[in-house]
């Protein structure tokens, strides 16, 4: 089993969501998380000073997967969440040992 995170712009979380739904994956945890990177994103006045605001919100979806449907599931994020602007987002794949579903006990891929 793989764990995978993706991290993406607010706006693009319905479409993803939608399009791993379809392909068959419900289960999912998505959070507001914040992002520093190394541009400057976005300039601020605020009482007549302007200053550069390097965090951005950005939402992260992370689900656990069967090994043999991560590549699917990369290709299902990247065409839902596809965007030629700078910092749309990245994607990671992590190995998970075991998953328990808390309510019947059951352990590995019967507890996705």
């Amino acid at each position: 089993m793989k764990l995978v995170t993706a991290i993406l712009r607010p706006h693009r979380v319905d479409d993803v969501r939608a399009a791993l739904d379809t392909y068959g994956i419900h289960g999912m945890t998505i959070s507001q998380v914040t992002r520093f990177g190394t541009a400057l994103w976005r300039t601020q006045t605020y009482r007549g000073r302007t200053f550069h605001d390097e965090s951005v919100s950005v939402a992260r979806i992370e689900c656990v997967v069967a090994d043999a449907d991560v590549e699917d599931v990369l290709s299902v994020i990247l065409r839902s969440a596809e965007s030629a602007e700078s910092g749309a987002g990245k994607i990671w794949v992590l190995p998970v040992e075991t998953v328990a579903r808390v309510r019947t006990g059951e352990r590995g891929l019967d507890a996705l």
